[in-house]
């Protein structure tokens, strides 16, 4: 039998440009692999999916750049060093998003991020053409594949709106990206926020209802265990590669994930729904939050394994941190407000940070071989975060509630919020929340794009007046 041959995407953006018509992402063929080689068997399959996870975790996306490196200098929470030969951390810092270094940088995340949506694309067409008979471990072993390739279609999506459209508070119906669903594809338009984020949230309830079959039916405590979640010293019976699902966007992470991109769409309702079913199960024991009793020291473990759902994995992450952790390296990433994080002392993600080297301890504190290897990216603390501001204009007590349960976590009780908590006294311990739980984890300057707040940092309050959206890259092309 002949081999079909297809074509993995290359991804290349227009650059010609006329005052008539708008820049369009263009997928061509970049080099060929034959559909027996990937698709032939369920092993096949595994190895596409683990590639994207790969993927993702490469530097220039979720390894670096999306967490504790470009994102989070754009939210100020380091003390940049302008004469960094690093430059586009000073360039990101001050907004200079057209300067050559920074500009490349956004290129990369650009065209990684479409490569990866590219082949999700590949493997959703392959995965739904084929019948659950096919696999070695039958619905299990197709549902999670395809649920798992719609789940990191939606995100990496969101993630690319997130940096590259202005927020729905600044402009819900502008144009700024395409949402690619087919492979090939040639010409696609940049559709409106609008549609854009009913696109994600589509995407991601289809990967959510997939992967009930394997997180919630068939085999869940290696999902919601800690002890199973992250490098389980034993295998489920469908073999080692439904091992470590909290490496694997797994049905809850999903469901936070569901939950953030509600918030971000301004569908609240939607968006308290997803975080509430969280906050249900931490009540009814079935995930864990950590509670003052059992969190004796963040400072020993501060990726707080037993709250993190999911999180990138990188062989290369400890020594790739290690340089920006030096002193005596001008592109070291020194906390900007160490005295934010070490008052009021008996908030105890103080241990967030080593107060002898002015340094973060996520990537720092040595834990164990592989999990120092994790890139924290979506946690139970988010999904109270999340219910809190759905809450608060209508039930203040309610949201007062969400927040103090991640500070009594956090050994943070006083001082209390309650239902006569204003609305100003609110978002600013929301902002305290933010910037203190995902230091390292690239979720704040998202925060501040959203709600269209100033970044806070040492030096005040900076009005960045809705300008956190990196232009479209000129000329663009895949790897």
């Amino acid at each position: 039998m002949k081999t079909r041959k297809i074509y993995l995407a290359l991804l290349l953006l227009a650059a010609t440009m006329t005052t008539a018509c708008e820049e369009w992402l263009k997928i061509e063929p970049e080099y060929e692999i034959t559909d027996t080689d990937l698709y032939k068997n369920t092993a096949g399959y595994y190895k596409v999916i683990n590639g994207l996870y790969r993927q993702m975790s490469d530097f220039s996306l979720y390894g670096k750049e999306l967490s504790w490196g470009m994102t989070d200098v754009w939210a100020r929470y380091y003390a940049i060093d302008p004469a960094s030969d690093y430059k586009s951390y000073p360039q990101m810092y001050n907004l200079e998003y057209e300067a050559k270094e920074a500009a490349s940088a956004a290129s990369a995340v650009w065209s990684a991020g479409y490569k990866i949506i590219a082949q999700a694309n590949d493997l959703i067409a392959n995965t739904e053409k084929t019948g659950a008979d096919f696999f070695t471990n039958e619905e299990v072993d197709r549902n999670t594949i395809l649920g798992e390739a719609y789940a990191i279609r939606g995100m990496m999506h969101f993630d690319l709106l997130r940096l590259f459209g202005a927020s729905m508070e600044v402009d819900a119906d502008g144009r700024y990206i395409p949402y690619v669903e087919t492979y090939p594809s040639t010409v696609n338009p940049p559709i409106s926020n609008r549609d854009f984020m009913a696109k994600v949230i589509d995407d991601l309830e289809k990967a959510r209802d997939l992967l009930k079959t394997l997180d919630v039916e068939v085999n869940p405590s290696y999902a919601t265990s800690t002890a199973y979640r992250f490098f389980a010293s034993t295998n489920p019976p469908q073999g080692k590669f439904y091992n470590n699902r909290g490496t694997r966007l797994n049905y809850y992470a999903v469901t936070v994930l569901l939950a953030r991109a509600c918030l971000w769409a301004q569908e609240t309702g939607d968006a308290l729904t997803y975080a509430q079913e969280i906050i249900d199960l931490v009540t009814a024991k079935t995930l864990i939050m950590l509670t003052t009793q059992t969190l004796s020291s963040i400072a020993s473990s501060p990726k707080i394994f037993d709250e993190l759902l999911f999180g990138f994995y990188n062989e290369k992450l400890v020594e790739t941190y290690e340089p920006y952790a030096n002193k005596d390296n001008p592109r070291q990433l020194a906390i900007d407000d160490k005295t934010f994080f070490t008052t009021p002392s008996n908030d105890r993600r103080s241990g967030f940070i080593n107060t002898s080297t002015d340094f973060q301890t996520k990537y720092t504190v040595k834990v164990s071989t592989e999990k120092d290897k994790i890139i924290p990216n979506i946690r139970i603390s988010e999904a109270y975060y999340i219910a809190a501001e759905c809450l608060y204009k209508t039930d203040m007590q309610a949201a007062a509630n969400n927040l103090m349960t991640v500070r009594k976590a956090r050994g943070y009780s006083s001082p209390a919020l309650s239902g006569s908590t204003t609305e100003e006294a609110f978002w600013e311990a929301l902002t305290y929340e933010y910037r203190k739980e995902f230091i390292g984890e690239g979720q704040l300057i998202f925060f501040f794009k959203r709600t269209n707040r100033p970044i806070t940092f040492s030096g005040g309050n900076f009005n960045h007046a809705g300008k956190l959206t990196l232009p479209i890259p000129d000329s663009e092309s895949a790897i």
